[in-house]
């Protein structure tokens, strides 16, 4: 029928189109039927279907009537060609409907209902069944351990000796011995510290260290009290500083604790509401002990011992709490109950009598606070992990063995010490959480009693995962939902408006027909507001799922559930407003419910929709979520940050406008449904057609494609505008940036910023003019010296250069600092440099006695060019690089750098640009000596590399380039200078010069030397203890510089740079050492005696003691934290005696390695500040000197400012930059760690990195240290302190400093880049699902959550959508390609006027193409603006050419792909660990497959380059390239630009790692590779590929359940709903044409079948023969030894040994599979239907692909082992084609590459002295194996 409401124009369009596809089928008929290609029956149909359209057709054009002729028309269709199958009676798309409902369309929703379904009931299940309180915890093995006797100790002091060593400690050895009031407060102090550790069992070695660590805040104290004075000029008063500092120290140590005590004593159920004890109690333990009183009034005195004793006892508690630091609170507990204790006795503490004195033969036992208190605790966290420790029997060492399921990630309902900490934070849940072994709460005891009732507390109880856990890690989208709703709901809003923007009105409203969209713009735009209830219950699902039933029992309050109620009610409002409007709408114009008309209706629609958007988008988060108040952002900065992302949004909608709109046009011209356009009246009626069913989906891919792609893209634009806004940042903080020569400033600078309080030059006026010039320090020419001797004693510069750049002051005795005048003749001082023209080795300054320091008559003198110039008017040589003048042109595109020939040297040119770059930059004024606090750097130390030694630099035998070689190669004018250093020392040659130039003939002297030399130039410890170990000397610099000399802390017997500085090694594996590793270490103490310090974990066996010491009993040792240093005695076996031997109450490394570490050296760290680096980084002596500017950021004006809450951020400069590799690796890092960091700071985003950040110690110890340690949760550790540093807000920040630098090496090689950022990938996965950012996620105002999603997670989720952003687009591609009409009978299909290659290409060319341009562009921009503000726009541009010119786009579409793939599976499955990534020179070789043995032709090593990426990006690769080559097939087009893109994916995800492999293409390993790769596949069974297979591939990772519902498999469901609709619809209208049955299915029922039945029943048919001759095989064995020995047993079959070889039997199954998919659909192809047959395999191919899914996801059950023989055929299935995927992907690799080799061979051939391929990765001329040559 035809629809009576149509118009004359319609049924006049009615008529046309259906006669049109009359006569073009008509048409099609007679050709096909000319062609004889048909039987007589079909055409006979055909002509008589023919005959009655044409009648109906000529009836419609001669009725003059309208509605008649086009009633004739649609049965001319209707019924005269489809057989009343299809009518074509509408005048939109999709014209023509199914008479009655389309199977296929039904089974279409019907999956996609149930997949959906599921997937919500396998979520809702999840959390509904989440394990029970009893059902939590399941037992453990008991391992039954022999006990013996430890270690004897000597017998134990008493209090008074302790109390008398302590007091020593001080008056001798600590520089408060000068202060006033020193003895007093040391005798105090002492007797403190003695009687808390006699009293409450506190180890001695704990007392004796914490001492030293309280004297060592204490003087930083000092130091910041006193600065307070110099800062003001006044002179500071010693008197009361140690007592002013001690409040300092209190204030600041202690505040955490303050604060929670404040809350403990508030809350009614722990102390009944009651104030904190007033500041004037007595600890009672301590009057037991005579303590002195001060000379200071008596409440005074008091209130010191009150501050003394409750530093004392926190830091004793502190200091032995072990893993228990990393949850503060727990600390406070113990501390607070410590203090209010009344009882003095271990008695009456722990009903046990105090470890007493001990002698020979007597066992050892651990002290009572360790085994009563702290051990119980430790030994709950343990069990919550991990199931034993056992003994590696190779090397003694431990290995850590996970609870069952427990391998990949934390379950989570498994408590984490977040989860416990926060118990303690809630003195309402801590009140009813700490239950006691009688069954009753430790707080019905009375307060003073609740320490002695700690050793009854049953922990196991208290700290149950059902009662503690908060917030659940979810392995799931939920999981990263909650955390990024904020970002997926802005995107969604702003898509949505961009598509109601561009969608525009329907094109027919006058009709009076109500549209879905609706048919107004302000109904239209009305239509958002629904993302409002949408995201409310996602989120609020996702929530839910998140947090724990625990956390949502106590959060049940009724000011929370009020909330709840409110948010509710406003998020479901607009559901009801919305609906109004529609009703209005379907009423009428003027239409009214009550008193509410449309506008009204609009309006408060609007209203509730807009409120509940500002909701979610700006207070989404809860009560619960803020534990601390955030510290409060200035309103001025607030509002610059939402302006940047104003710009930044507003710039990306304005650019996807323009997408949206190709979009939609490509819709148009393709003649889709568009579905909010559709009336809704005609909905209900077209539904279930086929033709409507494939255009919705057809259209949904294509948008979905649209809004993937637009969220794909924010993270580039952010990073752009992190790139301009640093560039901003950075001039208006240089204010001369590129208008001034830097270099020319450094003396006054340095003079007036970091020489600050050193005498200045005398009386120097500026020529030609009265006016005295800018004052110089007399010290500056000194210590210019000394900065450029310490580069020639690098190597960095020869002599000429060094003295060319050099005062060569000589100073002589002159008087007092006075200003007189000295004669400069001689030399001597720590700042002169030595003139003897060659210096053995980097040195230390010397002892300097200041009557030798004199002043120099210097002046700034105006120049020509520049404005001002450095002379001298006593004759003194000042260095050229000081005299300089460029032009305005010059500077600007220099950016102010120095370019004169200082050296050859780049590194020096970078140092010297970089001083001048810092002391352009405003800066704090610095600490004057002696007041400058202490700081300890922090390098964790595993398995690195501490000295090279020549075995690792030569070995004389070598196939390729020795190292050493390749280090010379890279340094070549530093081996230079280092050989001209050392040739005029006579210790270089003592048996003759080395004339030879062979390095086999230097000594083994010279070649320590060498080793030294290389070793500071490679990524070794020894550098960086090096590098770091020069605050020692700059601290020596600064107190002969500008001492305060009236300060009694200034006296030479007193002054110590080790007071300030300590370098701190956490060496875990000293223990276990090689002697040569032990030789390195002691050559580093010889080396830097006074500053290095070594932690390390000791360890004891067990002995009988243990049981009563509460050891763990699946722990076979104590262990012990343990201090070293130079003063330590040498024992016999090369290691040294402790210091400080302190026993941990368990195995401390419970985490991934890197945080335990760090924890377990924490507490022998001194002073207020640490610095956490590395062991592959270093550092440069001038920079070091800005270090008193540094700590000047947590400069204090009073006690308790904010200013000391801080973390200040540095840059670092990447040196790793050998080859191109190397290069890439350090762009980025240079550009992560300067300029974009730079941004995330004035955004609010900056977090902590690890390195090379200053922080204050004290209140990083308030948060449970410098990481977090919880295992696989907090892989990338140094994160998450600056996340909780954050989140505990009180005026806490976090700041980026440019003007100070530390070197940093990268990794160099390609597989050690990329397993460094599957490291981090990792991480990063895991740290989405984290409460730290889940909480900042909902906490922080938008702006600042915007930046802090994009700086951390959002860069990597942004990676990850850039890779899959090509195979989403060429898949939504191919989709359109096959869906448009075949080349014949088009007649039967809608056929837009322009074909879909045509569309296509417009919308490719749109996005494809600005997608990946942006994003290459974007990985490149901020190294460039960096470049150009360092070293000038000419290096920027030349480097940004090099690495483009050397493949840099192949290594980041690379890397984006190998990040998205880490990221996405780590959230899926977990299983991030650490990783080692080793940082030396790529040199060697990687294999293809693996290695053969020559001798033997088995595998000597089985990994190369295709098992390493195989799973990550060669699969994917291949499919990319099938699918652009079907796209190719079906006439794709899309013009150059989006088909170089697309070939750059391909090729990166295929060739990198091939690429950058050096020697990949050498023939001789070309043959190698193919030896291996023969016998990787094909021989032995193919064993070797399914052991790599079964443990790579087909681990277990998750049940069946998880597999099936897992986000990937619910995307392939889509997919293959949409596919089949296609391939449905276009096998309904075949079936049409060619079959004279309308009603036969079969070609529908053939394309829904997977092509597995062949290939299956081939499996079925192998495995029965393999078991019939496996039974043979036993038989016959039984009968051999039943004759020989009377009988056996038949033994089970080996499962990998097949009859059929296994590579056969893949290409078999692959064949039938193929066969099985290709021939039923063989003849539409032939009939010329490609578009059908393509779309036909790509659904079989989907179909197939999830058959394999689900029979793997079988194979991966643990039960599947149980099957036998039932299983093999399954097992062969899933073998046999996962085999030959591998075997056709490394072939094509293998045969590809195989030009590369002709190539490469021809290069070698026509010139050998250039490779082209070694040149692309070292951008050098490559290096040949000559292992004898040193030259």
């Amino acid at each position: 029928t035809v629809p009576t409401s149509y118009n004359e124009a319609e049924l006049v369009k009615l008529k046309d189109l259906n006669c049109w596809k009359v006569f073009h089928a008509v048409a099609d008929f007679n050709t096909t039927m000319a062609q004889g290609n048909i039987g007589t029956t079909l055409a006979k149909a055909w002509a008589e279907k023919a005959e009655l359209a044409t009648f109906l057709c000529g009836q419609a054009d001669a009725t003059s009537d309208s509605y008649t002729a086009a009633f004739f028309a649609v049965n001319a269709w209707g019924k005269g060609i489809m057989d009343g199958d299809e009518c074509c009676n509408m005048v939109r798309a999709p014209y023509c409907l199914a008479m009655q409902q389309s199977l296929s369309t039904v089974a279409v929703g019907i999956l996609i209902g149930a997949v959906i379904l599921m997937f919500v009931g396998a979520t809702l299940a999840s959390c509904i069944m989440r394990p029970a309180k009893a059902e939590q915890r399941k037992p453990l093995k008991e391992v039954k351990i022999t006990s013996g006797f430890g270690e004897e100790m000597s017998a134990e002091d008493d209090v008074g000796t302790l109390k008398d060593e302590l007091q020593h400690t001080w008056l001798q050895s600590s520089c408060l011995r000068a202060l006033p009031g020193a003895e007093d407060l040391a005798c105090s102090t002492a007797g403190i510290f003695a009687c808390l550790q006699a009293g409450f069992g506190f180890q001695k070695d704990n007392a004796r260290n914490q001492y030293e660590h309280l004297l060592s805040l204490w003087r930083s104290h000092c130091a910041t009290v006193a600065d307070r004075a110099v800062q003001e000029k006044a002179p500071v008063e010693e008197t009361g500083l140690l007592v002013e500092a001690l409040g300092d120290l209190h204030a600041e140590l202690l505040e955490g604790f303050t604060v929670w005590r404040s809350k403990f004593y508030r809350c009614k159920a722990t102390m009944g509401g009651r104030e904190p004890p007033a500041p004037a109690t007595e600890f009672r333990s301590a009057r037991a002990t005579d303590v002195p009183d001060l000379e200071v009034s008596r409440g005074a005195a008091e209130e010191s011992r009150r501050l003394l004793t409750e530093v004392a006892v926190y830091l004793l508690v502190w200091g032995e709490a072990g893993n228990a630091r990393f949850m503060p609170e727990v600390l406070y507990f113990l501390t607070e109950l410590l203090l209010a204790s009344d009882s003095v006795s271990p008695e009456e503490l722990y009903g046990a009598d105090a470890v007493g004195p001990v002698g020979p033969g007597t066992p050892y036992h651990s002290n009572l606070f360790l085994s009563k208190v702290i051990r119980p605790i430790y030994n709950v966290i343990f069990d919550e992990w991990y199931d034993r420790i056992d003994l590696d029997p190779k090397d003694g060492r431990d290995v850590k063995k996970l609870r069952e399921g427990f391998d990949t990630y934390l379950p989570p309902d498994v408590a984490n010490y977040d989860d416990w900490n926060e118990l303690f934070c809630d003195p309402e849940r801590l009140a009813q959480g700490i239950i006691l072994h009688d069954g009753t709460c430790l707080f019905e005891q009375q307060h003073p009693q609740r320490f002695a009732a700690l050793h009854r507390v049953d922990w196991v109880v208290s700290l149950d995962r059902y009662e503690t856990k908060t917030h659940r890690e979810v392995h799931s989208l939920w999981g990263v939902f909650a955390t990024t709703h904020r970002i997926w709901l802005l995107h969604a809003l702003l898509f949505l408006t961009g598509i109601c923007y561009i969608s525009g009105d329907s094109p027919d409203t006058s009709s009076g027909k109500i549209f879905l969209q609706g048919n107004t713009p302000a109904v239209r735009f009305a239509s958002i507001g629904l993302l409002v209830p949408l995201h409310g219950l996602l989120w609020s699902f996702a929530r839910w799922e998140t947090t724990s039933h625990t956390a949502l029992r106590w959060n049940r309050t009724l000011c929370s559930s009020l909330q709840s109620i409110s948010y509710s009610i406003l998020w479901v409002l607009p559901v009801f407003t919305y609906a109004a409007v529609r009703y209005l709408e379907f009423k009428g114009e003027h239409a009214s419910a009550g008193f509410v008309n449309m506008s009204i209706a609009l309006v408060l629609h609007y209203d509730v929709s807009v409120l509940g958007l500002l909701t979610h988008l700006l207070i989404p988060g809860r009560p619960s979520d803020r534990l601390w108040g955030l510290t409060s952002v200035p309103v001025r900065q607030r509002i610059c940050r939402y302006i940047f992302w104003i710009v930044v949004l507003g710039l990306k909608f304005y650019m996807s406008l323009v997408i949206f709109s190709a979009v939609a046009e490509e819709t148009t011209t393709l003649d889709l449904v568009h579905l909010g356009r559709e009336p809704i009246s005609e909905i209900s009626r077209v539904w279930y057609s086929t033709s409507w069913g494939s255009d919705i989906l057809e259209w949904l891919s294509l948008w979905g494609m649209s809004f993937f792609l637009f969220v794909a893209d924010t993270g580039l634009w952010y990073q752009a505008g992190c790139t301009c806004l640093g560039v901003v940042f950075i001039v208006t903080r240089r204010h001369h940036f590129a208008l001034e020569h830097t270099a020319s400033k450094i003396p006054e600078r340095f003079s007036k910023k970091v020489f600050t309080f050193s005498a200045s030059a005398g009386g120097g006026r500026q020529r030609g003019g009265s006016k005295r010039g800018a004052p110089l320090s007399a010290y500056f020419p000194m210590m210019w010296d000394r900065i450029m001797e310490q580069m020639r004693s690098e190597d960095k510069c020869d002599n000429e250069v060094w003295h060319e750049q050099s005062f060569n002051v000589r100073v002589v005795a002159a008087g007092p600092r006075s200003g007189a005048d000295g004669a400069i003749n001689s030399s001597g001082g720590a700042l002169a440099a030595e003139d003897s023209g060659v210096l053995s080795e980097p040195r230390t300054p010397s002892e300097l006695s200041r009557s030798d320091m004199s002043s120099v008559q210097l002046t700034l003198q105006p120049s020509e060019s520049s404005g001002t110039e450095l002379g001298s008017d006593d004759g003194v040589k000042v260095p050229g690089m000081f005299n300089r003048g460029d032009s305005i042109i010059d500077l600007a595109v220099m950016s102010g750098t120095y370019t004169s020939r200082a050296s050859n040297n780049a590194e020096m040119r970078w140092r010297l640009n970089s001083i001048a770059r810092s002391l352009s930059m405003p800066m704090p004024m610095p600490f004057r000596a002696p007041y400058i606090p202490g700081i300890t750097v922090l390098i964790p130390h595993l398995k690195e590399d501490i000295l090279m030694m020549k075995e690792d630099l030569y070995s004389g035998s070598e196939d390729t380039v020795p190292l050493i070689d390749w280090v010379k190669a890279r340094y070549p004018d530093e081996f230079k200078a280092f050989t001209a250093r050392m040739q005029a020392t006579p210790q270089w040659n003592v048996d003759g010069s080395n004339k030879s130039g062979r390095w086999s003939d230097y000594t083994d002297g010279q070649w320590q030397a060498i080793s030294v030399w290389a070793s500071m130039r490679l990524q070794t410890l020894w550098r960086t203890v090096a590098g770091m170990s020069l605050y020692h000397s700059v601290l020596q610099c600064h107190y002969e510089a500008q001492t305060d000399e009236r300060s009694a802390l200034a006296r030479a017997d007193v002054w110590d740079p080790s007071d300030c500085f300590t370098c701190l090694v956490s060496m875990q594996l000293y223990r276990t050492f090689t002697p040569t590793q032990l030789d390195h270490t002691n050559r580093m103490f010889a080396k830097f005696p006074s500053s290095l310090k070594v932690a390390f974990i000791d360890f004891a066996e067990k002995n009988i003691t243990a049981e009563a010491d509460a050891v763990h009993q699946r722990q076979r040792r104590r262990y012990f934290s343990c201090l070293i240093d130079h003063s330590c005695a040498l024992l016999p076996n090369g290691h040294r005696a402790p210091k400080f031997r302190i026993e941990l109450p368990g195995f401390p490394i419970l985490g991934d390695g890197k945080s335990d570490n760090q924890n377990h050296a924490i507490p022998f760290m001194r002073g207020a500040f640490c610095q956490c680096i590395d062991s592959n980084q270093g550092a440069y002596f001038e920079q070091m000197l800005l270090l008193p500017c540094v700590l000047g950021e947590f400069r204090t004006r009073s006690r308790g400012e904010s200013q000391a809450k801080r973390i200040i951020g540095l840059p670092e400069h990447i040196t790793s930059d050998l080859g191109s590799v190397g290069d890439f690796a350090a762009g980025s890092e240079l550009a992560f760690g300067t300029v974009l960091q730079r941004s995330h700071a004035v955004l609010g985003a900056r977090m902590h990195y690890g390195h090379p950040d200053i922080m204050n110690k004290q209140y990083m110890m308030q948060q449970g240290g410098v990481s977090k340690a919880t295992k696989t949760l907090n892989l990338s550790e140094d994160i998450f302190a600056g996340m909780d540093f954050m989140l505990r807000g009180n005026g806490r920040r976090i700041r980026h400093c440019e003007y100070f630098y530390l070197t940093k090496g990268r990794d160099l090689g390609f597989n050690a880049v990329m397993s460094f950022f599957s490291k981090i990938s990792s991480g990063t996965g895991e740290q989405i699902l984290t409460r730290q950012m889940f909480r900042l996620s909902q906490i922080l105002h938008l702006p600042e959550a915007l930046a802090f999603h994009y700086a951390h997670a959002g860069y990597y989720l942004t990676q990850a959508f850039i890779s899959l952003s090509m195979p989403v687009t060429l898949s939504v591609w191919l989709l359109v390609l096959a869906a448009d009409c075949e080349d014949t009978f088009q007649a039967y299909m809608n056929c837009p006027s322009a074909t879909a290659e045509q569309a296509m290409a417009t919308v490719l060319s749109a996005w494809c193409s600005w997608v990946l341009v942006f994003f290459l562009f974007v990985q490149t921009l901020p190294l460039v603006a960096q470049m150009w503000m360092e070293m000038g726009l000419k290096a920027a541009l030349w480097r940004m050419v090099k690495q483009w010119l050397t493949c840099s786009w192949c290594f980041f579409i690379f890397q984006a792909k190998l990040v998205g793939f880490y990221i996405v599976n780590e959230i899926r499955y977990g299983g991030a660990t650490y990783v080692s990534t080793g940082r030396g020179l790529p040199t060697q070789r990687s294999p293809f497959i693996g290695k053969l043995s020559k001798a033997t032709g088995s595998f000597e090593k089985v990994g190369g380059l295709y098992l390493d990426y195989a799973a990550l990006t060669y699969y994917d690769g291949a499919k990319l390239l099938l699918t652009a080559v079907l796209a190719t097939t079906l006439r794709g087009f899309a013009g150059s630009s989006v088909w170089t893109f697309v070939v750059l994916t391909i090729f990166s995800w295929l060739y990198a790692p091939f690429l950058f492999n050096p020697y990949q293409f050498s023939k001789c390993y070309f043959l190698d590779d193919l030896r291996s790769w023969w016998s990787f596949f094909f021989c032995e069974g193919s064993s070797h590929w399914i052991e790599w297979f079964d443990r790579t591939q087909l681990k277990p990772r998750r049940g069946f359940r998880h597999s099936v519902w897992d986000i990937k498999a619910l995307l392939g469901y889509f997919a293959l709903a949409v596919w089949f609709s296609i391939v449905n619809q276009k096998l309904v209208l075949y079936q049409h044409i060619y079959s004279t049955d309308s009603k036969d299915w079969i070609w529908q029922v053939l394309a829904v079948c997977p092509p597995v039945v062949l290939s299956i029943g081939y499996c079925l048919v192998v495995a029965l023969l393999e078991g019939v001759v496996g039974c043979c095989r036993c038989m016959a064995a039984k009968a051999r030894r039943a004759a020989a020995a009377g009988g056996a047993s038949c033994p089970q079959p080996i499962q990998h040994r097949h009859v059929i070889p296994m590579p056969l039997s893949a290409m078999v199954v692959v064949a039938l599979e193929i066969a099985e998919a290709v021939v039923p659909f063989y003849e539409i192809e032939q009939r010329g239907w490609r578009r059908t047959f393509i779309a036909t395999l790509i659904l079989k191919f989907l179909l197939f692909s999830l058959c394999l899914f689900l029979a793997e996801s079988v194979l991966k059950r643990q039960y599947f082992g149980r099957l036998g023989l039932c299983g093999r055929p399954l097992n062969l299935f899933v073998h046999a084609n996962r085999l030959a995927r591998d075997l056709a992907i490394s072939a094509f690799l293998f045969w590809t590459l195989a030009v590369g080799v002709l190539l490469n061979t021809l290069n070698e051939a026509l010139c050998p002295s250039f490779n082209f391929h070694q040149f692309l990765i070292y951008r050098a001329r490559p290096l040949r194996p000559h292992p004898d040559l040193a030259s």
